[in-house]
């Protein structure tokens, strides 16, 4: 018989650049190796660091680490301040507006490195509890296409802003297609979101941005 693969432990962290400002180094870091190195996206870098106009103190991160070392990580701003989908790619919105209250949260740099792929599961189930705590309405966002085909497949539905449209380009010259739109947030979760959410029912959630208010979050 085989060996049993051990899985590794997972460990989040939420925070902001305020409450600790070494792991925003560190997530800056992740952030450069991922959608810079590993998909090839054009942002830009400063001394290792991927950052733009929106980390501020107002953005709330969430690092999500395996045996130590940090695999994957999102970025959450609540709709009432300038956040990148609505200041930088407005066009996208050729149905409906982008929304512009506190209620709506937009996730951004959303990704897992390419050796832990098998953790997204795990970020996206952070993301929803994220959005739970916080009472939101909607998550908003900008998806590649193959995000929104597998946020479907996981249970979590989705509603576009408008079409879809090139929203830059690969180092290699590749376009980059993506669609605005949001994820609601339900009431009344179904059973495929409950099954989402119970793989980080067990993990340790560090909520150093005071999300999460009394809830246990740790086992």
């Amino acid at each position: 018989m085989g060996r049993e693969v051990q899985q590794p432990k997972y460990k989040a962290v939420f925070f902001s650049a305020a409450t600790n400002p070494d792991l925003t180094r560190s997530l800056l870091r992740l952030r450069h190796a991922l959608f810079v190195r590993e998909l090839g996206w054009a942002l830009a870098v400063e001394n290792g660091y991927e950052r733009d106009e929106f980390d501020t103190d107002d953005a709330v991160y969430c690092a999500l680490s395996a045996d130590g070392q940090m695999i994957g990580c999102f970025r959450a701003i609540s709709c009432d301040r300038p956040y990148l989908a609505h200041t930088i790619f407005s066009h996208l919105a050729t149905r409906r507006p982008f929304p512009m209250s506190a209620d709506y949260v937009e996730i951004s740099r959303f990704g897992v490195l390419a050796a832990y792929r098998q953790a997204s599961a795990v970020l996206y189930s952070l993301m929803i509890r994220f959005a739970i705590a916080r009472n939101a309405a909607a998550l908003v966002a900008l998806a590649e296409l193959s995000h929104e085909r597998l946020l479907n497949r996981i249970g979590l539905s989705t509603s576009r802003y408008g079409d879809v449209q090139i929203v830059g380009f690969r180092d290699d010259g590749r376009r980059i297609l993506a669609v605005a739109g949001e994820i609601p947030i339900p009431r009344k979760l179904s059973p495929t979101v409950r099954a989402l959410l119970e793989l980080t029912q067990a993990m340790e959630i560090s909520d150093e941005a005071s999300i999460f208010g009394r809830e246990r979050l740790s086992a």
